[in-house]
């Protein structure tokens, strides 16, 4: 009877240390979507991979990351098969089903232009635009100022990746895109130096967010979580590692 006792008190105290563990535990949902998320190699980086591993460690929580394309990251959140995910701009259909973690931590999307240095003077207003044709990403979505403006001829191609090459070797005049992307394509790519970003800036509003499954075991830190996010936010780190991320190579 004694032994019997013992096998059931040290199995309840594995099962325990296994739930401790667990508890302490957050899987995030990461899509391939650089500079944000780079799933191309282990261990994954991008901007967001810092910020969640930093936001985790303030908060006192391990990371799990789990590798997903989109549709099924938003599914294993659905399912509480994940916890939590990065870069979710809010829908009616997602509220059901997440927390959004406030405050957002990207609430602006500004666009820029790139050209090969030397090509062009410097451009200050959209009407200097007027004279070439603007490379673009084919069905990407621009600020109204740039897409609604029928002087801007586009030329549109499937991915802002081959602008940027085209761009390197001169066969394209100018390329427009969201500013970090564009900035880490170029330190990527660019190894000569031979692009230049222009100072004209095109915005538009959003909010995006990091969002915890209304289904984790750990729904319940989401006021922890989202003070967190709003310490880090004051103090200047989330646009601080935002930046130094993208910081060309010396």
């Amino acid at each position: 009877m004694k032994r019997l006792l013992f096998t059931a008190l040290i199995a309840m105290q594995l099962i325990h240390g296994a739930a401790a563990n667990t508890e302490k535990t957050l899987t995030y949902a990461v899509p391939h979507w650089p500079p944000w998320t780079d799933t191309q190699t282990y261990p994954y980086q991008g901007i967001d991979v810092e910020i969640i591993t930093a936001l985790a460690d303030k908060a006192g929580f391990k990371l799990n990351m789990l590798k997903c394309a989109w549709k099924r990251c938003l599914r294993l959140l659905e399912q509480g098969e994940a916890d939590i995910a990065t870069n979710v701009l809010k829908k009616e259909d997602r509220e059901v089903y997440l927390h959004y973690l406030t405050p957002a931590y990207r609430t602006n999307l500004d666009y820029v232009i790139y050209t090969h240095k030397g090509d062009m003077h410097t451009v200050r207003t959209k009407q200097q635009l007027y004279s070439l044709p603007i490379t673009i990403e084919r069905g990407a979505h621009f600020p109204d100022e740039f897409s609604q403006d029928k002087n801007i001829q586009t030329r549109p191609v499937s991915q802002t990746l081959f602008a940027i090459k085209q761009l390197i070797n001169q066969r394209a005049n100018a390329v427009i895109g969201e500013e970090y992307q564009l900035d880490y394509l170029v330190n990527r790519f660019d190894t000569n130096h031979v692009l230049e970003k222009q100072p004209l800036i095109f915005s538009k509003t959003i909010n995006a967010y990091i969002v915890l499954s209304k289904k984790s075991h750990h729904a319940e830190a989401v006021a922890q979580l989202s003070d967190t996010i709003a310490q880090m936010m004051d103090s200047g780190q989330i646009e601080s590692m935002k930046r130094d991320y993208l910081r060309p190579n010396e």
